[in-house]
């Protein structure tokens, strides 16, 4: 089902001795991909809070922490919601909240970053690597826009009789607009 991931996960890293950045919470977005009978489903999260430092110029001192509230899980329909915040699924009474926290921010090419980090799922963490684009805006913001791919079989998402319905691979994505 296409409820998950992190989601989690993903998002935008940057800075650390800079000033916090605001989030435009209107305009950002932290959704999830998955393939439900080879059919991709697209969902996301109602609440998240992305905290941000970060300086172009000294990616090294980036600070980023995304946590997502699980209970906001938006499939696109109530029953999916409420299976999803299921002990099979999310598990959303023992593990209320996923969390990524960047450990690194790495320049890759102008405008193109990699935040090395944890992320926890489910009372699981693993070591992710999260690609992303951060583009200045005309009116002064910035947009961080990025994907990762996540393995539901890792962090204990589905399983029994769902593995024959819902692919293990799903994509979570973010869309965060950033104001220095």
């Amino acid at each position: 089902m296409k409820r998950f991931l992190m989601g989690c996960l993903l998002l935008p890293c940057l800075p650390a001795l800079a000033q916090e950045w605001k989030v435009d919470d209107t305009k950002s977005r932290i959704g999830f991909v998955i393939r439900q009978m080879n059919v991709p489903v697209e969902g996301g999260f109602k609440r998240f809070t992305v905290r941000v430092q970060f300086d172009p110029a000294k990616v090294e001192n980036a600070r980023l922490r995304v946590d997502l509230d699980m209970a906001s899980i938006d499939t696109g329909s109530p029953d999916g919601d409420s299976e999803a915040r299921r002990p099979l699924w999310f598990d959303v009474a023992r593990y209320p909240r996923a969390t990524f926290e960047a450990k690194s921010v790495t320049k890759q090419a102008e405008g193109r970053y990699v935040a090395n980090g944890d992320l926890a799922i489910k009372g699981r963490t693993r070591a992710v690597a999260v690609p992303f684009v951060l583009v200045r805006q005309a009116n002064g913001a910035w947009l961080a826009e990025g994907k990762l791919p996540i393995s539901r079989a890792e962090f204990g998402i589905g399983g029994g009789d769902w593995n024959d319905v819902v692919a293990d691979q799903a994509e979570a994505r973010f869309r965060i607009w950033l104001i220095p």
